[in-house]
């Protein structure tokens, strides 16, 4: 049966056509039971989702640009003891709110400067949105479709894979989650959750800037205004001491900053958010159409069972209404954006992740009446077409993995054991998922098609093992670091985000600043680090003090000559580190030889 909103009721009401196994229980036996299955249910998803965040964290190098970047603001956070304006290379650098630094710093003196430390946020913050959506499914669902969203969300793609990535996304997605969920949650029952609901509002523009606010508020009104409740919305709401709470919070950081740094509002509000929004020139423009195969892609495997779901049969609900609106309100406000990254929709997949396993119930829920019909009106055997598919899939990703060496780039040869890995998981996944659903055992076909994600992201993390040298400066910085310890580091032409990371040296550049450009011109000493003439280079390159000179492979060879007689120290297939001075007990050499 369903119950006010119109959901379906679990299969653990005594209610329930055709009376489940717990309803012959004795009535004091059934609370303990029941109790009992939740806590079974929150256990799988804490295991689960602590082996999608956290698995493998810390056993890879951090990836340029973003993980080294963030990384390196946290750190130098605690080296320079300013937790008011973040530095990048020591100069300013006011890109993004604080929020991400803040929390990576206390990880840091917690567990030590590392790969772990550095990540450790954006698993935690994984984590907490994944008990978020299954807090909110079990409120306003019941307790299997609270599991069952938790599982889509822990093992859709895109979710997982930047539950290990250290940028800002995975913050600003659990906050907005929990400040969505709030205000839901709010309209349907009252109580103090709006205080929550602006209190994540606070701590989302501490994550990422205004778009903190501006999602949950437009979401808000659009749902407010197509239930007609519209009216009155500022007092039920308590719009006005909200606002001052969320304030009262986000507002004092960028206050500090900008008694700091005078041109930070023209700089941050206008560069950082309507340049972005307006100049498709000014940072990642793609069209207006880029995330559509993103939420297809992002949402795999789930979307894949997404046409097959009996939408029209399924009674309204005000709770998958508003998920909807709310997920629709963020792909309309990034697609309408010229901005436009991969990881920026990923906001939208927690309430996807409810709407897909509200629509998934229908499958679980074959409970039969007294007559022997059937209470959902969809067959799940039509589900079974996720087999073919994942097996087509499979024959694509070993293809890849045999003729590997025939591409272009290098990575497939790379990664070639973790394709050979993939492609047999997904073998199995296919042949068990097709046999499950075919004989309509929807909830063992899910569970299948969940625990065969789940063994895909750990391949994956192999695979990010096996990638990190074409992704990552981590080997490079470190053998740079122990080679020439007291030497000073060049960047010609462009900066390493890792190199101050792993060796905790400045860095000079000679070449254009891009990012750091902020910095440069703002620190007293910008003009002694930051070069764009050749002649400069060569100029620091013949000054007695040790240095160590960071080129790129393209760069070398026009340059190589006027450098005179050097030791290179440390390579990689983008990256050559010369001395000047050959260092003691390595042989002096060119690259290549």
């Amino acid at each position: 049966m369903r119950n006010p909103a119109g959901k379906i009721a679990s299969s653990t009401s005594p209610n329930a056509v055709g009376e489940p196994a717990e309803a012959r229980l004795p009535s004091r036996a059934r609370p303990v039971e029941a109790r009992r299955r939740e806590l079974f249910g929150a256990s799988l998803i804490a295991l689960l989702s602590g082996v999608v965040c956290f698995y493998h964290l810390g056993a890879y190098g951090l990836w340029e640009p973003d993980e080294a970047r963030y990384a390196e603001i946290a750190r130098e956070m605690l080296v320079l003891r300013d937790f008011v304006t973040p530095h990048l290379d020591y100069v300013p650098y006011v890109e993004k709110p604080p929020l991400l630094y803040w929390l990576t710093a206390l990880a840091m003196r917690l567990f030590g400067i590392g790969e772990f430390a550095a990540r450790f946020t954006s698993a935690a913050a994984a984590m907490a949105g994944i008990f978020a959506v299954y807090l909110f499914a079990r409120r306003v669902f019941g307790p299997r479709q609270a599991i069952l969203a938790a599982v889509i969300l822990a093992t859709s793609a895109l979710y997982a894979l930047m539950a290990q990535v250290l940028t800002t996304d995975m913050l600003l997605t659990a906050t907005l989650s929990v400040a969505l969920f709030a205000f839901y949650l709010h309209w349907s029952s009252g109580a103090a959750w709006c205080w929550i609901m602006y209190v994540a509002m606070a701590l989302a523009v501490l994550a990422k800037g205004p778009i903190g606010i501006a999602i949950p508020l437009l979401a808000g009104v659009i749902f407010l205004f197509s239930e007609g409740e519209l009216r009155g919305a500022i007092r039920r709401f308590r719009v006005v001491p909200g606002i001052c709470l969320t304030a009262l919070i986000a507002a004092p950081w960028f206050v500090a900053i900008t008694i700091r740094q005078p041109d930070f509002p023209a700089f941050y509000v206008v560069g950082e958010h309507f340049r972005r929004l307006f100049e498709s020139s000014y940072s990642h423009g793609q069209p207006i159409y880029y995330y559509v195969p993103v939420i297809i892609g992002g949402t795999l495997p789930w979307s894949l069972l997404v046409p097959f779901i009996p939408w029209r049969s399924l009674r309204p609900d005000p709770a998958r209404r508003f998920c909807l609106i709310a997920a629709a309100t963020i792909f309309a406000i990034f697609s309408l954006a010229s901005a436009k990254l991969i990881p920026y929709i990923l906001p939208a997949i927690p309430l996807l992740a409810v709407v897909i396993a509200d629509g998934l119930d229908e499958f679980i829920d074959r409970r039969e009446n007294a007559t022997g019909a059937r209470v959902s009106g969809a067959d799940c055997r039509r589900l079974a077409v996720v087999g073919p598919v994942l097996g087509i899939t499979a024959a694509g990703v070993l293809a890849v993995a045999t003729f590997a060496d025939r591409f272009a780039s290098p990575n497939p040869a790379m990664v070639r054991p973790a394709l050979h890995a993939a492609g047999l998981v997904l073998i199995v996944a296919s042949v068990l998922c097709f046999a499950t659903f075919w004989q309509r055992r929807a909830g063992a076909g899910l569970a299948t098609l969940a625990l065969a994600t789940a063994a895909l992201l750990i391949v994956a993390g192999y695979g990010r093992l096996l990638a990190e040298p074409a992704r990552s400066y981590a080997r490079l910085a470190r053998l740079i670091a122990q080679r020439a310890p007291d030497a000073r580091l060049i960047c010609y032409p462009r900066y390493i985000q890792s190199l101050p990371f792993y060796t905790g040296r400045r860095v000079i550049l000679v070449g254009a600043p891009t990012e750091l450009a902020y910095g440069a011109a703002h620190a007293a000493d910008g003009s002694s680090y930051f070069f764009t003439r050749r002649a400069d280079l060569l100029r620091l390159w013949s000054e007695p003090q040790p240095s160590v000179l960071i080129v790129d492979r393209g760069a070398m060879p026009a340059l190589e000559k006027s450098l005179g007689a050097f030791t290179v120290i440390a390579e990689d297939t983008k990256k050559i580190a010369v001395m000047r001075t050959p260092a003691a007990g390595l042989e002096r050499r060119t690259p290549g030889e």
